[in-house]
């Protein structure tokens, strides 16, 4: 559960410290009072988009840090996994389930996490905060209105989410599949322009009939005949010293070796001398030959200068092209040869497509035959549990009922399924007795729309394994004669999740179990919002005011009473 929450700098709460009671929470105040900062603050905790201007005016920063309590059960084992695998963060034994969760932002909108004093992604975040509260407010409700949140409201009632993420993976695929086949069968233009470029392509490639290793050896010969005389002024020079020079290198060693023999006679350890001296004339007569060796090569024929030059150029150009190096001019020149064979036979291309499309759709439909059952076997739950939960709100007689598609048809998904299924989802109610049905987009009253999506809402959280659900005034458009109904709904909920309400409804507030009031005041000149825990008789001033308006008299401050006094009594009933 969500202990406490500290905030500072975040627009009009310059500081505030809330601790939240397990059941159901409420915020009440003023318009324009900053109620809706909490759920602000809790977004933020979410892992939702910062803008600059949440920021105090003057801060450097704001701060929102968030206690959170794991106990036993499945959703803090849930939690605790998300923690693991998003964040790497592993609960120690002796933190005994403490969580804290931290959200800084700067002036400029740049957003620092931290998770248990660690530092984290904002993308962690987002993964872990999905499984530590839920927020609904007058936004989601609109948003419900929309197909594909009505068909996400229904996988997460049917628990089918699984099956809509398959479903989404094979229409992709098997949308991809069509594309290829409709291009290798298309004979277009681009097609024919393709084969021909390809073609000009590798036979520039066969005639210039590169070998392997041939770029090497022809760099090495062009550097060679490029330095002819420098080089065979060289290695004439080198046979000089060592053989034709008077004395010779070759001569001079020699006689150093016979000296050293002779000298070895008299004086034995001089032997390894006249060794060395003996190794290094076989050595100098080594070199003496390579030399001459080399100056036989540059003999050669001066034409031959040229056609190198011209060949080496060719190569060079052809892998300016295709290169950089050899093996990826020859690498370029099989991809080209396969693809040609492709364009060159799209009837073959096209079978091995046929084949991965027939393939993709029977994994298609598969995925959306699944996806549809377990959606239909939710539809008689949800919409009994919808129509149970509106009976309690004072539309009793209002039907619910959820319209899909009965087949699977694969070419209409291929044309006109989403990602959410493979036909809309469409919520669709009865208010009146004799009336058709109708989608919930035409259902003129904003009261009984708020009814509605706030019994859908119910059923949902029945469902969830969230701990923690905000609600920001999804009351707005119900009067006073149904807020009774809707805070023991709230109540309800808050059994099994610990809630967060803003609300302007004094018979909602009066099932609270803690209230805080929201208020501005100016100080040293500058306007501050703050979080106040209320007392029992702090809570009959302010449901009151929330029902008469500020200076409330005697009459108002009983009705308070009454109205605390009844939401008991529900309570217990």
């Amino acid at each position: 559960m969500l202990q406490a929450l500290h905030i500072r700098d975040l627009a009009l709460l310059s500081s505030a410290e809330v601790e939240f009671s397990p059941g159901l929470n409420v915020v009440s105040g003023e318009t324009g009072g900053g109620k809706s900062l909490l759920v602000t603050a809790l977004k933020l905790l979410r892992g939702e988009r910062a803008s600059a201007g949440l920021v105090r005016h003057g801060a450097t920063e704001l701060r929102v840090d968030a206690e959170f309590g794991l106990g036993d059960g499945e959703r803090s084992a849930a939690v605790a996994a998300a923690l693991s695998e998003s964040c790497g963060i592993e609960l120690a034994p002796d933190e005994g389930g403490a969580l804290l969760v931290t959200r800084i932002v700067d002036p400029a909108g740049r957003s620092k996490v931290r998770i248990n004093d660690r530092p984290a992604t904002l993308a962690a975040l987002r993964s872990l905060g999905g499984w530590l509260l839920e927020i609904h407010g007058q936004d989601e409700s609109r948003a419900l209105m929309r197909p594909e949140i009505q068909a996400e409201t229904l996988d997460g009632f049917a628990g089918s989410e699984a099956q809509r993420s398959l479903f989404a993976d094979c229409l992709s695929r098997a949308r991809a599949c069509r594309a290829r086949l409709d291009d290798a069968l298309s004979g277009d233009r681009d097609r024919l322009a393709r084969i021909e470029f390809l073609r000009f392509q590798l036979g520039e490639l066969d005639e210039l009939a590169l070998q392997p290793g041939e770029l090497a050896e022809l760099e090495r010969d062009h550097a060679l005949i490029s330095n002819l005389d420098n080089m065979r002024e060289l290695l004439e020079s080198a046979v000089a010293s060592l053989q034709d020079a008077e004395p010779s290198a070759s001569e001079l060693i020699a006689r150093a070796q016979r000296a050293l023999e002779e000298a070895a006679e008299v004086d034995p350890s001089l032997a390894e001398a006249a060794e060395a001296v003996a190794a290094a004339s076989v050595q100098v007569s080594d070199a003496c030959r390579a030399a001459q060796s080399g100056l036989g090569r540059l003999d050669l024929d001066p034409a031959r200068f040229a056609d190198l030059e011209e060949r080496l150029a060719e190569v060079r150009r052809a892998l300016s092209r295709f290169g950089p190096g050899e093996a990826d001019l020859f690498d370029s020149a099989e991809q080209m040869r396969v693809e040609l064979s492709q364009l060159e036979d799209p009837e073959q291309n096209a079978e091995a497509l046929e084949a991965e499309l027939r393939e993709a759709t029977k994994a298609l439909k598969d995925a959306a035959t699944k996806l549809r059952r377990a959606r239909a076997r939710a539809v008689p739950r949800l919409a009994a549990a919808v129509q149970r939960e509106l009976q309690d709100l004072g539309m009793a007689k209002t039907e619910f009922r959820v319209a899909m598609d009965e087949a699977v048809d694969v070419d209409r998904m291929l044309e006109e399924a989403t990602a959410h299924g493979p036909s809309p989802i469409d919520f669709e109610v009865r208010i009146n007795p004799g009336e058709p049905f109708h989608s919930m987009r035409e259902t003129a009253s904003g009261g009984e729309m708020a009814r509605i999506v706030l019994a859908i809402k119910k059923c949902l959280a029945d469902q969830d394994r969230v701990p923690f659900l905000a609600f920001d005034e999804i009351d707005a458009e119900i009067g006073g004669r149904l807020g009774l109904a809707v805070g023991s709904k709230l109540r309800e909920v808050a059994r099994h999740h610990q809630v967060l309400i803003v609300t302007h409804l004094p018979q909602v507030a009066a099932f609270a179990e803690s209230h805080f009031q929201v208020h501005k005041r100016e100080q040293d000149g500058r306007t501050c919002s703050e979080v106040q825990r209320l007392t029992a008789g702090d809570i009959e001033r302010e449901l009151a005011a929330m029902s008469a308006g500020e200076g409330a008299d005697r009459g108002a401050i009983s009705e308070a009473r009454r109205l605390i006094k009844k939401a008991k009594e529900q309570e217990a009933s």
